[in-house]
């Protein structure tokens, strides 16, 4: 009898939810990222997905054409390539070839219709056997109240990709009449107008199951399916106990990847044999709980710290020193010129409970940096941080009266002064393997105002340092980063007429000038192990105002 074997074969289906909790019940694979939304929102895909082999298992389409014979499949292979998920419309093409004058090879894609994207690619063998005679008295099937092909209920095993090595798994399943045709109902026919007329293939069903060893047994819950190969040495039949076991053959920790054997038994005897592909995922990773932040990110981390503020005897550089002091900071008082303003500073720190010095260093002068230095750590120790605060003035001149002169000298405080600072403190940050630089600039920078080109030329300057030196010092876990105010309310601008400054606070947006403790409390963050994340970067206090990051 000459059979008609079709060539090519096109199938679509739509997959609902209904048909993943039937596959789930049947197959007994109730593994979390398809059944559990709570714990597949944590994984790579924010949301559950179907079984890998649920729409594998439509190969059963094959059945159809072949009204007075059994599609019996030997051999099965797939690779999974990505996920489907619930609501997709499936669009199924196989390809169908004589492998020989009995058997038959079939090669076949899933791809999501509309996208055409590809789920999943699978080929294999069939033979085709002619169907029992319905004269003939078939065997007594089993009576069974079973809703589920194992024998036994299997709970899902969280194997991460170190513990797999020398695992072995297994478990007993069995095929009853009634649970095949389960199958067909409350899977296959799901998604269909129509019904799909069909006696599905115990070696089909076989295969089915490795879905419940990867997704139950081994590994379990973090496994992502790849890829199976299973060739048939006899068939599998109804109502006959079979063993799936499982062992790994290649355990990959770096790729987070197995590939395990697999074998399908009965009274010891093999019947199939395969093998499978999984990637083990790493688990979701645990936030903090609240204990955990209360003991240890609450503090600032600044408890004992040395820090170095030049600059320091007035304005924004004496409210910064005494903000660190306040926070249990050991705090050095820098100055220049204003011995008695920085000693005032040091007795209100020390009134206050905190620790402080004042220390004067011309900073354009290597000799007296080193100096200060020499005096800081006999008193403190190695310097934690260091804040470059220190300006010349804040004169407004025109471009055309300044010499070059007039730029160096503005640039000899704040670059070469700070290049001398961080050249003193670097050896001791990178001993240590920690440390903090925090450089103050100007939002003139990056909106000027005229009459400010010494200035703001010379706080370019440092920005440009500020991420040159970040890069270089960020293996050696230091961070170096800016502080960068609008028009704040020190001495350094009363250069300006107070009834100006009141109208330059009157036309701004938030209708006032920054505050020298709000400087404070940005330098403080930059301090602190809150910080620890970044360098090179710019705390912009810009009050609404442009620059917007």
């Amino acid at each position: 009898m000459t059979i008609k074997v079709p060539q090519k074969l096109v199938h679509e289906f739509r997959i609902n939810q209904d048909m993943v909790d039937s596959f789930a019940r049947l197959t007994g694979d109730f593994n979390s990222m398809h059944t559990n939304i709570e714990v597949a929102r944590k994984s790579r895909f924010r949301r559950t997905i179907v079984h890998g082999m649920l729409p594998f298992s439509f190969l059963a389409i094959l059945q159809r054409e072949f009204a007075d014979q059994l599609v019996v499949f030997k051999e099965l292979s797939g690779h999974f390539n990505k996920p489907a998920f619930i609501d997709d419309e499936i669009l199924l093409e196989l390809k169908i070839s004589a492998d020989s004058e009995s058997s038959y090879k079939i090669a076949g894609n899933w791809r999501k219709k509309g996208s055409n994207e590809l789920i999943m690619m699978a080929k294999g063998q069939f033979t085709l056997e002619e169907k029992p005679d319905p004269a003939v008295t078939m065997p007594q099937r089993k009576e069974t109240t079973r809703d589920c092909l194992l024998l036994a209920a299997t709970s899902e095993n969280n194997y991460l990709i170190e513990d797999i090595d020398n695992q072995k798994e297994s478990f007993a399943f069995e095929m009853t009449e009634a649970l095949i045709g389960d199958y067909v109902a409350s899977v296959l026919n799901q998604s269909q107008d129509e019904s799909i007329d069909v006696e599905l293939s115990p070696n089909l069903v076989g295969v089915l199951m490795f879905s419940t060893m990867v997704g139950m047994r081994l590994p379990g819950r973090y496994a992502t399916f790849t890829r199976f190969k299973v060739s048939y040495e006899s068939n599998l039949e109804l109502d006959q106990p079979y063993v799936l076991e499982s062992s790994p053959a290649n355990v990959s920790v770096s790729a987070e990847h197995i590939k395990a054997n697999a074998t399908i038994t009965s009274s010891g005897e093999s019947l199939a044999n395969g093998s499978y592909e999984v990637i083990v995922n790493s688990p979701p990773r645990t936030m903090p709980s609240c204990l955990e932040i209360r003991n240890s990110s609450m503090d600032f981390g600044l408890q004992g710290k040395v820090a170095l503020v030049t600059g320091s005897s007035r304005g924004i550089g004496e409210t910064a020193a005494k903000f660190l002091a306040m926070h249990g900071v050991k705090t050095v008082v820098n100055y220049h010129r204003g011995k008695t303003d920085a000693e005032n500073i040091v007795n209100e720190i020390v009134s206050a409970g905190g620790t402080a010095i004042a220390v004067p260093c011309d900073l354009t002068n290597e000799s007296q940096v080193a100096e200060m230095m020499t005096v800081i750590n006999e008193r403190f120790g190695d310097i934690d941080i260091l804040v470059n605060n220190a300006v010349r003035d804040f004169t407004p001149r025109d471009v055309l009266e300044l010499e070059w002169a007039d730029f160096l000298q503005e640039m000899e405080v704040a670059v070469k002064g700070m290049h001398e600072c961080c050249k003193a403190v670097i050896p001791a940050f990178k001993k240590n393997g920690h440390g903090k630089i925090i450089n103050l600039s100007s939002i003139a920078v990056a909106t000027p105002v005229s009459g400010q080109s010494r200035y703001i030329t010379s706080k370019s300057a440092v920005e440009g340092y500020t991420k040159s030196l970040a890069v270089e010092l960020a293996a050696n876990n230091v961070q170096v980063n800016l502080v960068v105010p609008n028009m704040a309310e020190t001495d350094l601008i009363s250069v300006m007429p107070a009834l100006f400054r009141e109208k330059l606070a009157a036309e701004r947006v938030s209708k006032r000038h920054i505050q020298p403790i709000e400087v404070a409390q940005a330098i403080l963050y930059l301090a602190s192990s809150w910080s620890n994340a970044m360098t090179g970067q710019k705390i912009v206090l810009n009050l609404g105002e442009p620059p917007f990051a």
